[in-house]
């Protein structure tokens, strides 16, 4: 018999909130003399990501360190950079709504690889605290995805075990390696494709 299920796990980047299809990215891109999926890989494909992501070092630092990479040659270039870049950035109001209504039957966590700055705009530009009962985030525990400690981090704190536990995550890599210590995890591929997957791991959508 399969296990029921008790918990539900979100990432963040790629499935609450899209950094794919935003205007700002391509404006900004533009001002740089770069393509927008050239911006992305820039920031997130960075050296200083990766020590940004595993708390090496802070947000703030993180954009000290890349802006002149950019050709931003002052605190003040980068601080407007930044601001235009993330300017239409919004979490998606479907997968909102779908945390809410999942949270009291299920446990809800998020699993995100992002630097220290998460929780401030957690609270400050999405709106979004006390909508998950649990937070795993990469630069606050010293470990990012696809590494297996930091999926025990998130059971630990749900209080779940494995197969009890979904997580919905946009990237392969991510998902095998939650598959791997046996958590029923779900390749994110929009909200329409997510909610049969939803089902089809024991969840009830009422």
């Amino acid at each position: 018999m399969a296990a029921s299920i008790e918990a539900v796990a979100f990432d963040f980047g790629g499935v609450m909130v899209s950094f794919h299809s935003l205007k700002s990215f391509e404006r900004a891109g533009a001002s740089l003399g770069l393509e927008a999926a050239e911006l992305r890989e820039a920031v997130w494909g960075s050296p200083e990501w990766q020590m940004a992501v595993v708390g090496v070092i802070t947000d703030e630092e993180f954009w000290q360190r890349l802006g002149p990479r950019l050709g931003l040659r002052s605190q003040e270039e980068i601080d407007r950079f930044v601001t235009d870049l993330f300017r239409d950035e919004a979490a998606d109001p479907r997968m909102v709504e779908l945390v809410r209504r999942l949270r009291g039957p299920y446990r809800t966590g998020l699993l995100s690889n992002a630097s220290d700055l998460l929780p401030s705009l957690l609270r400050e530009r999405y709106g979004l605290e006390g909508l998950f009962d649990v937070k795993v985030i990469s630069a606050l525990v010293g470990v990012a995805k696809p590494d297996p400690p930091i999926y025990r981090v998130l059971l630990e704190r749900l209080g779940t075990r494995p197969e009890s536990t979904v997580l919905v995550d946009d990237r392969e890599q991510n998902v095998a390696a939650a598959v791997a210590l046996g958590i029923q995890a779900i390749r994110f591929e929009g909200y329409e494709a997510l909610i049969p997957a939803l089902r089809r791991c024991g969840v009830g959508l009422y």
